[in-house]
């Protein structure tokens, strides 16, 4: 395999993998609002979960899930690039392909980490806030938008694994823009890969 130019660094690889898992996560933004809005719960409540877990107090939660959920897509973002540069086989030579690997790897994010997290730390949560106590920290109104939640997880996991496939597919095609400019010149195995 020959260039005439130098392949991308790591530093850039990473920057570029933050923009793309950013473009990708901005993406999906309204999406959870309106996943809030079609189970007719207050909008906000997913960032919301994810604040309480980390233990910040209600005012603070929404924008601290935000902040963390954006902070993941950055991060998955980065590493996507990182990985795809180091194996050829996974190389964005062209975009297509980008889309295709970021596909991939939406699918790899939701089985290794959503699933788990979900079931093993937001649904338990979620189930102990449902205990009406005096340390509650949601209200009435925001127990029963929890407990809608929990009746509706069926949904939840569907449109969770569309929603990754969403953000892989943006996160691939935005690095596979990204990274078109360094590939040009690649040789391809058969034209695509």
């Amino acid at each position: 395999m020959s260039t005439t130019q130098p392949l991308p660094t790591k530093i850039a690889l990473m920057k570029g993998g933050m923009g793309a898992g950013l473009m990708g996560g901005f993406a999906l933004f309204s999406s959870f609002f309106a996943i809030d809005q079609m189970l007719d719960i207050p909008a906000g409540t997913f960032y919301k979960t994810i604040g309480i877990t980390m233990g910040v107090d209600e005012g603070l939660a929404i924008a601290m899930g935000f902040i963390s959920h954006m902070g993941v897509a950055a991060l998955i973002g980065s590493m996507y690039l990182l990985a795809s540069n180091i194996w050829r086989f996974f190389r964005l030579v062209t975009v297509p392909k980008a889309i295709m690997t970021g596909v991939l790897t939406g699918l790899i994010v939701f089985t290794l980490a959503f699933l788990p997290i979900h079931m093993f730390v937001m649904t338990p949560m979620m189930e102990v806030e449902l205990i009406i106590t005096d340390v509650s920290q949601f209200d009435l109104e925001e127990q029963k938008a929890l407990a809608t939640l929990l009746f509706n997880s069926d949904k939840i996991y569907i449109n969770a694994l569309i929603l990754h496939i969403v953000f892989g597919a943006i996160m691939g095609f935005m690095a596979g823009c990204i990274t078109h400019e360094d590939y040009e010149k690649v040789e391809r195995i058969g034209g695509f890969w």
